[in-house]
């Protein structure tokens, strides 16, 4: 090809990929991603927690969690969950707080936010709802 169309195409990726990334929805995007990180980091909960309901035929709460020993080990620092416990507003509920980090430089604020996951015992398997404090449109389409 030649070098000067190929210099055009880049151009033209570039220049599309800041129209893309400064339009004010990106803040939209961005927010939801936020809350996306905290869910994904909570995948290992939510199967610590599935694993204790079908040793014990319960699920836990505060203090049983605690006493379970399990131990899940998330390095937080890089992210913006600020922690998560188990059992805090119900049997195997798994809570994700949210923190902004002073590196995000983001408008919309979700520090001391928190979304719930709930588990419920449906046909002998765990099925998973959740709620939280954060704005109606930064939670997942299955939490409205």
């Amino acid at each position: 090809m030649n070098k000067t169309l190929i210099a055009l195409i880049l151009f033209a990726v570039v220049l599309s990929w800041n129209f893309v990334f400064t339009d004010s929805k990106k803040l939209d995007l961005t927010d939801a991603a936020k809350v996306l990180q905290g869910l994904s980091t909570a995948i290992k909960y939510k199967i610590a927690v599935k694993e204790y309901w079908q040793e014990k035929g319960v699920l836990p709460d505060v203090g049983d969690w605690q006493k379970s020993g399990k131990k899940i080990d998330i390095d937080f620092s890089k992210s913006l969950v600020k922690n998560i416990d188990v059992g805090v507003d119900g049997p195997g509920a798994i809570t994700v707080y949210f923190i902004n980090k002073d590196v995000v430089n983001i408008a919309a604020d979700i520090n001391g936010k928190k979304i719930i996951l709930k588990p419920s015992v449906k046909n002998d398997k765990l099925d998973w709802s959740c709620s939280g404090n954060l704005s109606r449109d930064l939670l997942p389409k299955a939490c409205q």
